[in-house]
């Protein structure tokens, strides 16, 4: 992954779940031109998106679409462990349990956890809510290395403190605390407050264009 942009990074989720349709749809090739059209990506950035994830992607302009996906899962690092625990049951964590999108991008949601004794023992679907006082001790027991948190602010701090003294070197916050972790943990921002002034922005800039 070294190396790669952040803006050809940002693209591979797209042509990932792409070339998975076209995996299901059993068709075995795949074009720089229709790749493009499709994704409604220019030429060049395609072309250079794929040059960035393996240099013999630029001999042809017609790939494969199995090893197309075999070397952007090899990227993401989508045959490793992908176990993750989610602490905080409330509505986010239930929707992002019954998200079955995770599915196809090879994420497994392991355990999920709560701090309110209320709502720890109750079910969300068929997966128990576990009490936030077993994080640690899950985290080892079934050797997960992504945490998603999606507990109020001022909870977050300490919840990413303990998700990384159990193993986990991966976070995904949807939490609008900013985190403080060691530089070799991940940490992934993710706020649906944050999206939506982004989306107002781009509204607003359309409208002065106009």
């Amino acid at each position: 992954m070294r190396g790669i942009p952040k803006t050809s990074l940002d693209r591979l989720a797209h042509y990932h779940y792409y070339l998975k349709q076209l995996d299901r749809k059993h068709r075995d090739f795949v074009s720089d031109e229709r790749l493009a059209a499709d994704l409604n990506l220019p030429l060049p950035d395609v072309r250079k998106d794929l040059e960035n994830l393996d240099p013999m992607l630029t001999i042809s302009n017609i790939h494969q679409v199995k090893r197309l996906l075999e070397i952007i899962e090899a990227c993401l690092g989508y045959n490793r462990s992908n176990r993750a625990v989610i602490v905080g049951a409330g509505k986010l964590g239930k929707a992002l349990l019954d998200y079955h999108g995770f599915k196809t991008c090879g994420l497994n949601i392991a355990a999920v956890f709560d701090q309110d004794k209320a709502i720890a023992g109750t079910y969300l679907g068929n997966t128990q809510v576990l009490p936030v006082d077993r994080l640690e001790e899950m985290i080892l027991r079934l050797q997960v290395h992504i945490g998603i948190i999606t507990t109020p602010p001022e909870a977050a701090q300490s919840v990413t403190n303990r998700m990384i003294e159990a193993g986990i070197t991966g976070i995904w916050n949807f939490s609008l605390a900013v985190l403080k972790a060691p530089k070799l943990i991940a940490i992934q921002n993710s706020s649906l407050y944050g999206d939506f002034l982004k989306l107002k922005h781009k509204m607003e800039e359309k409208n002065e264009c106009e």
